[in-house]
């Protein structure tokens, strides 16, 4: 009688199986950051989607053929976001300020940014980053543009309070709220990609973007008023930007604005 061959019992499968690494095409599809080329059609309305959600491939795209017009596609959408906030500030005293607002809002942004222009390129090659000036300049204007998004949606917020509120205080201190975001995260997008550029060192960007806060602060005492009525378009003395926003006296203004003095 022939007896069947000893054969070994099958081994269980093990409970947790390792999975496998991912590729280094899914790895930098999962990083928004990452430099490759834009998946749509790269027109300026894709790119500004893009900026939001892959800015990576919008920095590949702009110095690629055809990035010029996507430069000033990029550029009009700032230009235009920056305005409708400043407009929307300006209803807050109507009048001449409607006008007056929102130039005074694209006026100082853009001044701000020509002047840190110098630093911000000293800065960047101290961090490391391994680039011609004009793929910097590009980083300027994604955050620029990137700026002028957020403050654009935060905009139906300060007409709703511009509509309600008469305290000049309350409203100049939600607009700098405002800002001060934007700008955080217009920071945070320049570091990020900088990084992907060659960046070795994130403290001499935050160094930089402290000082890019600080000449938009003073922006709004050079340009003051933004809120409030006024005679001139620029002011006639000059006042930094602590002692406008503490020194003199905001809920002074605001009692003055309310109840002018009469001859």
């Amino acid at each position: 009688m022939n007896e069947e061959p000893n054969t070994p019992p099958p081994v269980p499968p093990h409970p947790w199986t390792p999975p496998a690494a991912p590729s280094a095409r899914a790895r930098a599809w999962k990083d928004p950051f990452v430099l490759e080329p834009m998946t749509d059609e790269p027109t300026s309305l894709n790119a500004i989607a893009s900026l939001l959600k892959t800015p990576g491939r919008v920095l590949f795209q702009l110095n690629e053929a055809g990035g010029r017009r996507l430069t000033v596609g990029l550029f009009v959408c700032s230009i235009l976001c920056l305005l409708a906030f400043g407009f929307l500030l300006g209803t807050f005293s109507g009048g001449t300020q409607l006008w007056a607002a929102p130039t005074k809002v694209v006026l100082g942004t853009l001044a701000s940014i020509l002047i840190c222009l110098p630093s911000f390129v000293i800065f960047s090659l101290l961090s490391g980053t391994d680039c011609p000036v004009g793929r910097l300049c590009t980083l300027l204007l994604m955050m620029l543009a990137l700026i002028g998004l957020l403050l654009a949606g935060f905009a139906p917020v300060v007409w709703v309070f511009a509509q309600s509120s008469s305290e000049v205080g309350f409203m100049g201190g939600l607009g700098l709220l405002f800002w001060c975001l934007a700008c955080l995260f217009g920071l945070r997008l320049l570091i990020k990609l900088a990084g992907n550029l060659g960046s070795r060192s994130r403290g001499a960007l935050l160094a930089w973007g402290g000082i890019f806060l600080l000449v938009t602060f003073q922006m709004t005492s050079t340009l003051r008023p933004i809120l409030g009525p006024s005679d001139t378009f620029f002011p006639k003395t000059k006042m930094g930007f602590l002692e406008n926003w503490l020194g003199s006296g905001v809920g002074d203004r605001a009692v003055r604005l309310e109840s002018p003095e009469r001859d």
